[in-house]
């Protein structure tokens, strides 16, 4: 039976030591990590195997439909260790002796992801069977792994399979499948090497590529040198989205909007070497919002709602000097500001939000403050003083003597 519930986390997890490349993905903390479907696909290792394996791989973000997909597969573990990122690393291997990994983070790694739950509870399960150390241990035990689909990068990993695709991270395990594989032999890890004496000093030995940046976290669109250096200078090096076909050494400028991670591998006559992998971060720059009514009366208030968020100070600021309390602020979050319109016109108002790193954003809103309309002037009384039937003052009239017309079309005297 497939356990997915939460338990307990061991006290190793709790001091766990995580990972770089791709490490959001690995851990179901990336952004993408909601699309994955809860519906398991059974399939094999062969099968797993066969997927092309893309290229360049996202450093924050998911490669559909594959990691996209929880994954089923029964086989066989044959070997298991505790790796330096606090994941459980497991070598499955089929009856044919293919094989693929899967991984269990650890716990404290992967706290908050999607799948965070599911993690827990299957590394407590995976260490109430067994005890994982530094160095791989080598068992054969009939197991079925569900996990999602997931690419790594070439590193000559124990098992790895030839695209790269792991279960990662492991969301269920049952250690009593039916049916259960035959076991395979362990698989070595060793590579294939040219034809020669190997293990004497004729042997072709393979390149190795170094990869690096001038700096890992910049802010977004900051141009950073990539360098590379191959072991044998008569190789060439692929490295992802920048060619198939570079010199043994050399840099370029890059630079990103978004977090990536760029590999490398050297190619020469005796074969292509691990891949080397460095990742460039993007610091999370200042973001604002600003909102409010588009137009008011001259001498009225109005409330305007903004928004900020990492930023170490922002500002707002009137273009027809209109008053705003408060006009300025270290606090993040949304809330809302006071804006009196004194003055009529057009009025643009300016949020700018700092980062310290990063630098500022502004965001406007526009208001119209409309100015006030002209009273009617009051019409001119009339010279009489003798009121007409109608109310209104003759025009000509004083006196109750002379009334004789004086109101003749406003309904006749009726003050005397």
């Amino acid at each position: 039976m497939i356990v997915c519930a939460v338990s307990l986390v061991s006290a190793m997890s709790l001091h766990a030591q995580c990972g770089t490349d791709r490490w959001p993905v690995k851990t179901s903390t990336d952004i993408d990590a909601s699309l994955v479907s809860r519906q398991v696909v059974p399939t094999t290792i062969a099968y797993l195997r066969s997927i092309p394996a893309p290229r360049p791989l996202p450093q924050t973000s998911r490669v559909a439909p594959v990691e996209e997909t929880i994954y089923s597969v029964t086989a066989t573990l044959i070997a298991f260790k505790s790796d330096s990122d606090s994941d459980f690393h497991l070598v499955l291997s089929d009856e044919e002796g293919r094989t693929i990994i899967a991984e269990i983070p650890s716990p404290a790694c992967s706290s908050g992801g999607v799948f965070g739950p599911d993690i827990a509870t299957v590394r407590s399960m995976f260490e109430t069977k067994l005890t994982a150390s530094g160095q791989f241990k080598t068992v054969a035990i009939p197991v079925e792994v569900r996990g999602v689909g997931f690419f790594d990068f070439l590193q000559e990993q124990l098992g790895v399979a030839p695209n790269g695709i792991e279960l990662h991270p492991v969301t269920g395990i049952n250690f009593s499948p039916i049916p259960a594989p035959k076991p395979p032999p362990v698989v070595s890890r060793r590579r294939a090497v040219a034809p020669g004496t190997s293990g004497s000093s004729g042997a072709c030995v393979l390149p190795s590529v170094t990869l690096s940046l001038s700096k890992n976290s910049v802010c977004s669109g900051t141009p950073v040198t990539l360098s590379w250096q191959s072991s044998d200078p008569k190789a060439s090096v692929a490295i992802d989205g920048l060619g198939a076909s570079l010199p043994a050494s050399g840099s370029t400028t890059v630079g990103s909007t978004s977090s990536i991670a760029y590999s490398a591998r050297a190619v020469s006559a005796c074969g292509v070497s691990e891949e080397a992998v460095t990742v460039l971060s993007i610091a999370p720059g200042a973001s604002a919002s600003i909102s409010g009514p588009s137009s008011l009366p001259q001498g009225a208030g109005g409330t305007l709602t903004i928004s900020v968020a990492n930023a170490s100070s922002w500002s707002l600021k009137s273009a027809n000097g209109n008053a705003i309390s408060p006009a300025a602020g270290s606090n993040t979050g949304a809330f809302a500001v006071q804006y009196t319109a004194s003055a009529s016109g057009s009025d643009v108002i300016t949020l700018t939000a700092t980062n310290t790193a990063c630098g500022s954003i502004q965001r406007t809103l526009s208001i119209a403050v409309s100015a006030p309309q002209p009273q009617p002037q009051p019409q001119p009384q009339p010279g009489g003083t003798l009121r007409c039937c109608d109310g209104t003052l003759s025009p000509t009239c004083t006196s109750c003597a002379k009334k004789q017309g004086c109101c003749s079309s406003h309904g006749g005297v009726c003050g005397c």
